[in-house]
């Protein structure tokens, strides 16, 4: 019995690394943990690498470099962002409720994420001057989310509107933005309620004339 407790407890380890993550995906939920909470230039490569326990040569080997890494990270969480919101609003045919999804998505994410703000702004704003080519691409991979919620509201006041509202389109994103800014500053949701009223009253506004 006691041979067989011992092969017993050989094998657990075994079922526990053929049931491990990938390291490119150990890689990427480490990264995601440490860059989300505690900023992208102060972690280095040294505590991704203990936090996913994967070997140096491997993130060389899947990603190339932490910039690179940083571009995968952008890129995943605009991933889930978008499926998110499109899980969110796929029983909805309403504009107006359509477009309020992205601040009800804020208010209910922000504590959750200790007030952290976008991840999208945050990361952009750490490379306010790009010098290389990759850190070309990290802000590339934020303007790129960026412009998939831009198009998407103008598209939903497109048709509503039944003109061109790209104009408008900013208008609620800058109320989204403030409404982010202010919720991070005072740690409360409080400015991102207040964005969402002030998007509903745009949004209920008379259309503009043009016959005039």
């Amino acid at each position: 019995m006691s041979t067989s407790g011992a092969s017993d407890g050989k094998r657990k380890p075994a079922s526990r690394r053929r049931n491990r993550p990938s390291p490119r995906q150990r890689l990427l939920e480490s990264a995601t943990k440490l860059f989300s909470s505690e900023g992208i230039r102060v972690i280095g490569i040294d505590r991704i690498l203990r936090e996913a326990d994967v070997a140096k040569a491997s993130l060389y080997s899947l990603f190339g470099s932490k910039d690179n890494l940083v571009i995968a990270y952008v890129e995943n969480l605009d991933q889930q962002y978008r499926e998110n919101w499109q899980s969110r609003t796929a029983t909805m045919s309403d504009a107006d409720e359509k477009i309020l999804a992205f601040f009800d998505i804020a208010i209910e994410e922000e504590p959750k994420k200790d007030f952290r703000g976008s991840h999208f702004l945050n990361a952009a704003n750490e490379y306010p001057r790009p010098e290389t080519e990759s850190e070309e691409g990290i802000v590339k991979a934020c303007l790129e989310q960026r412009r998939w919620m831009h198009q998407t509201i103008t598209d939903l006041l497109n048709r509503k509107n039944g003109y061109p509202s790209a104009n408008q389109a900013n208008q609620i994103l800058i109320f989204l933005d403030g409404g982010l800014s202010g919720a991070q500053l005072v740690r409360d949701v409080t400015p991102l309620v207040t964005a969402r009223d002030l998007a509903k009253q745009l949004l209920g506004e008379p259309p503009a004339d043009y016959s005039i």
